[in-house]
C-alpha cells in the first residue's frame, strides 16, 4: 500500500489527532502555521489520507499539550498507521474496551459477524455476559462488573438512529452451549427473537446438521465503510488481529459467502430461536431428580 493511502489503522490516528486539537482549542489552520505546516496536510493527517510518521505525529501532539503517557498510546498508532495487518495485544484491557475496535465499528457502515460457539457479544443479555466472563475467568473477578457493563454500553450502537446494518451468523451449537443456567439461555434466546425483529439487524441460525462450519471456521466481524476498503476483525484469547489486504478481504468474504448459503433464512431463523428458547424454558421447570 502506498504511503499516501487511507488505511484504518491511519484514520482512527487521524480522529484522535483531530480530538486532541478540538480539546486544545486550536483551529486547524493556526495550528499548521504554528507548526510551519501546510493546512493541507493538516486535513489529511486528520483525515486519514495521508501517513502520518512518528515524528510528525510527536510534534502535533506536544503541541496540543498531550502527556507522556498518552503520547505514547498514539504513536503507536503513528508507528503501525500503515500497515495492512497488525495484531492488537489486550494486554490488562479487556477486549471491548480495545480503542480500535469500538472505533471500527462506530465507523462501519455494515458488520457481518460470525459467532460459532457463543452468542455475539453485541447480542448478549447482562446475565448471559456476566455468567461468560465467570466461566471464562480471563477477567479478574474484581473487574467482572466493569467488563460487564463495558459491553452492556457497546451495545448502544445496535440503538443508535443510523445503527450499521448488521448480519449475524450464529451457529446452532452456540446457541445449544448452556451459559450460566436454563434461565438465562432462556432470557437470552427470547432476547435473540427479540432483536431479530429490529431493522437492520439480522440473526440467522447456521443448523448444525448443515457441516462442520463451526469446527472449521473461527469467530471473525467484516466491516465495511462508506469511500474505505473493509476491515476483518479476528478475535483471540490475549491478542486480536485487523486484517485489510484484499488476500484477506477476499478469503473471509469467500467464507461468508458460504456460511450465508448454509444458513436459515430470518423467518425460520427466529421459529428455531424460539423453539430453543421453549427448551431453556421447559427445562427449568423440569424438577431436579436429585434434589
Amino acid at each position: 500500500m502506498k504511503r499516501n493511502d487511507s488505511s484504518a489503522r491511519s484514520r482512527e490516528l487521524g480522529v484522535e489527532l483531530r480530538k486532541r486539537r478540538e480539546a486544545a482549542r486550536w483551529r486547524a489552520n493556526d495550528l499548521a502555521y504554528q507548526l510551519g505546516w501546510s493546512a493541507t496536510k493538516v486535513s489529511r493527517m486528520e483525515s486519514g489520507e495521508r501517513g502520518v510518521s512518528e515524528v510528525d505525529a510527536a510534534i502535533y501532539l506536544t503541541f496540543c499539550g498531550v502527556l507522556r503517557e498518552e503520547l505514547d498510546d498514539l504513536l503507536n498508532l503513528a508507528r503501525e498507521g500503515s500497515d495492512e495487518t497488525w495484531l492488537q495485544e489486550h494486554g490488562e484491557r479487556l477486549t471491548d474496551e480495545l480503542r480500535t475496535l469500538i472505533f471500527h465499528e462506530t465507523a462501519a457502515v455494515t458488520i457481518a459477524w460470525y459467532e460459532p460457539m457463543l452468542v455475539p457479544g453485541q447480542l448478549q443479555t447482562e446475565d448471559y455476559a456476566r455468567a461468560l466472563f465467570e466461566f471464562a475467568r480471563i477477567v479478574p473477578e474484581d473487574r467482572i462488573d466493569h467488563a460487564v457493563r463495558a459491553r452492556m454500553e457497546r451495545q448502544a450502537l445496535l440503538r443508535r438512529r443510523e445503527p450499521p446494518e448488521f448480519q449475524f451468523l450464529v451457529h446452532e451449537n452456540g446457541l445449544r452451549a448452556p451459559v450460566g443456567n436454563a434461565q438465562i439461555m432462556h432470557e437470552q434466546l427470547l432476547h435473540l427473537v427479540f432483536l431479530n425483529s429490529r431493522p437492520q439487524c439480522e440473526i440467522r441460525v447456521i443448523p448444525a446438521a448443515s457441516g462442520p462450519h463451526g469446527a472449521w471456521f473461527g469467530p471473525f466481524m467484516l466491516m465495511r465503510y462508506q469511500g474505505h476498503g473493509p476491515v476483518v476483525y479476528v478475535e483471540g484469547l490475549t491478542t486480536s488481529v485487523f486484517l485489510e489486504t484484499r488476500q484477506h478481504i477476499d478469503a473471509y468474504q469467500n467464507v461468508l459467502s458460504r456460511l450465508d448459503r448454509a444458513a436459515l433464512d430470518v423467518a425460520r431463523s427466529r421459529d428455531l430461536l424460539a423453539r430453543l428458547a421453549s427448551e431453556y424454558d421447559r427445562s427449568e421447570e423440569e424438577p431436579d431428580e436429585h434434589a
